[in-house]
């Protein structure tokens, strides 16, 4: 997998192998993970040397990533160029990649499901998508939700942010919450109360004179 030069580089000195990089598992953007991983090694006193970290490399590996850099063909890569190439063009396909505002547009209110629960997921779902334009949030949120009271609500205050949305989100919510806790203390208030001991009044009992039968 590496060059004879690469294999026969010593460790600088002092050097220590970083601790605070995590082992690559193809889960990450590769090109990134090795950025991060060059320069926690220049730090550790690998400074300037890439043959030198490119060695420590199998040690930073989970064991599926290392099983695929042990089987590599000898004399893969010679330098940090070709470093990059190969592991790139390996794992450029395995990375979760974030979402996108098609992923935020899935978020639909569900059957049963407040107002104020589905902006919490809704914007809890939004906060793990980073870079999606206030735009494609507010559209994505419009057409999630089932209120159309809100919707109306929206239309007339034409909120341009997504912190303008919420705010008129929460507004709402809280005055629908109020009213429904308003009317349903009525309701129980203006209910005549039970009479437990006797049960359901029947109303005085009249006294039905009995009807005199003849005999024949």
């Amino acid at each position: 997998m590496f060059s004879r030069a690469i294999r026969s580089t010593p460790l600088p000195s002092p050097f220590r192998p970083p601790t605070s990089i995590a082992k690559y598992n193809g889960e990450t953007k590769p090109e990134l993970w090795l950025a991060d991983f060059r320069l926690a090694c220049q730090l550790e006193g690998a400074r300037g040397d890439d043959q030198a970290i490119i060695r420590q490399l199998p040690l930073f590996l989970s064991d599926t990533a290392r099983k695929w850099l042990e089987e590599l063909p000898a004399d893969q890569i010679h330098d940090w160029v070709d470093l990059v190439r190969v592991f790139e063009g390996n794992f450029k396909g395995t990375y979760i990649r974030p979402g996108n505002s098609w992923d935020l547009s899935k978020c639909k209110q569900k059957s049963g499901e407040t107002l104020r629960e589905y902006a919490r997921r809704f914007s809890k779902q939004r906060t793990e998508l980073p870079h999606i334009p206030d735009h494609d949030i507010i559209l994505a949120f419009v057409f999630g939700t089932t209120s159309r009271d809100l919707v109306r609500e929206l239309g007339q205050n034409r909120p341009q942010t997504v912190d303008e949305v919420m705010d008129v989100v929460a507004n709402y919510t809280a005055g629908e919450e109020a009213v429904g806790a308003f009317f349903s203390y009525e309701g129980r208030k203006g209910k005549p109360p039970a009479d437990e001991d006797e049960g359901p009044s029947q109303g005085p009992k009249k006294n039905k004179k009995k009807k005199k039968t003849h005999p024949f």
